[in-house]
């Protein structure tokens, strides 16, 4: 990220890294995962006008619970998912400035580094994502709903197969936070270099670490949200066929797109943006520069 600490003039340890992403991980999420619930409902269904609406007929009708459905799984998965993210995209970083070609091409290493960070922790992301989302936009009494996140995990392992589940939420989510990835990267390890020099320090303080990171993830997140839409889309769906036995409307994301857009008009592709950009904004500012204190705090122990 810009300057980020592997730029700083000691590069922080795998252990500092890894500490510093798992903390920040689920603090972030803490905060924001009412939103995360509202954009998922905005994308899913038709019901409802904004994020706010989502917010308060939720609220009405299963109370403050209500906003934190999925909760347990992102609490156990945020951890080990954002660690492993951060620590890929350190390493990422430094293997690709070992090449000529990336050395003299910060632009292009963020970038790669970022889908490369992707790529590695999917691997913890689709499950949380798929069983997230497809029980924040379950209704209340919905017949065939999940209890839990135990209860999801065993009815997606039976029906679907966790293999399934991969092969299709793997592809989508790459799709979908590859690109928000690498472009959250470029523009915040610009953005973070600009902050060092105005602030004459790679030290750059808390409050700017989050205006750099907030606003480098508000861009990344509204360009991408089609990609999103469809993500969550072809996740939930998937649940939804697998229950009733009907096939799958979206075939994969191409086909997700195209049919959004010859159904429901170009404009469809940026529902839920706002919440989206709500959500992940502040989402990604909180956990970024958290984990940028953290791990130089943690670098002071390991």
């Amino acid at each position: 990220m810009g300057a980020m600490a592997g730029d700083d003039a000691q590069p922080a340890s795998m252990a500092a890294t890894m500490l510093g992403s798992a903390m920040a991980g689920i603090l972030g999420r803490i905060v924001c995962h009412p939103m995360d619930m509202a954009k998922a409902n905005l994308q899913a269904h038709n019901t409802y006008r904004n994020a706010w609406h989502v917010l308060t007929q939720t609220m009405r009708a299963e109370g403050v619970r209500g906003l934190y459905k999925g909760f347990g799984v992102v609490v156990l998965g945020s951890a080990p998912a954002t660690c492993l993210y951060m620590t890929s995209y350190e390493e990422s970083k430094k293997w690709l400035t070992q090449s000529p070609h990336f050395q003299d091409a910060p632009f292009l290493t963020s970038f790669s580094a970022g889908i490369l960070a992707e790529a590695f922790s999917c691997v913890f992301w689709v499950p949380i994502d798929v069983i997230k989302e497809r029980m924040q936009v379950q209704t209340l009494h919905q017949a065939n709903g999940y209890k839990n996140t135990w209860h999801a995990l065993q009815t997606i392992a039976r029906t679907e197969g966790l293999r399934g589940m991969y092969k299709v939420g793997y592809g989508a989510t790459m799709w979908s936070f590859g690109p928000y990835s690498a472009l959250f990267f470029v523009a915040y390890e610009q953005n973070k270099s600009t902050a060092a020099r105005w602030h004459g320090s790679s030290d750059v303080p808390f409050s700017s670490l989050l205006l750099c990171s907030v606003s480098a993830s508000a861009a990344a997140a509204f360009l991408t949200n089609p990609l999103d839409l469809v993500k969550l889309r072809l996740q939930v769906e998937r649940f939804q066929a697998a229950s009733s036995g009907a096939p799958s409307q979206y075939k994969n994301t191409w086909d997700g797109l195209r049919r959004i857009i010859t159904q429901e008009g170009p404009t469809a592709l940026w529902k839920g943006a706002a919440a989206r950009v709500a959500f992940q904004a502040p989402l990604t500012g909180i956990t970024i520069a958290i984990y940028e204190k953290c791990k130089a705090m943690c670098a002071t122990f390991v």
